[in-house]
């Protein structure tokens, strides 16, 4: 099995939270913590293997305040492994 590869893109700056964690219920900086705020700013990191059994929602956590603005883009790079035929 191979790793997953997150990243994570500020395509405008990011207002009201001095940084942000990137990711799940139970684990908020699954993807990156700490992430900066400025247009531009990126993250890639390697988070696996780790198998998920069914849809997880991504979710991004202010930090040091509260989101007011801003777009981040998040791709996730998955495997995915079938049963054989």
């Amino acid at each position: 099995m191979r790793p997953s590869i997150a990243e994570c893109r500020d395509l405008t700056t990011i207002t009201g939270a001095t940084s942000y964690d990137c990711g799940i219920v139970g684990e908020p900086s699954k993807f990156g913590g700490s992430l900066g705020v400025a247009a531009s700013s990126t993250n890639r990191g390697v988070i696996g293997p780790q198998a998920f059994y069914a849809d997880t929602k991504i979710r991004l956590t202010a930090r040091g305040g509260s989101f007011t603005g801003g777009a981040v883009r998040i791709v996730i790079h998955t495997l995915t492994v079938g049963l054989p035929s």
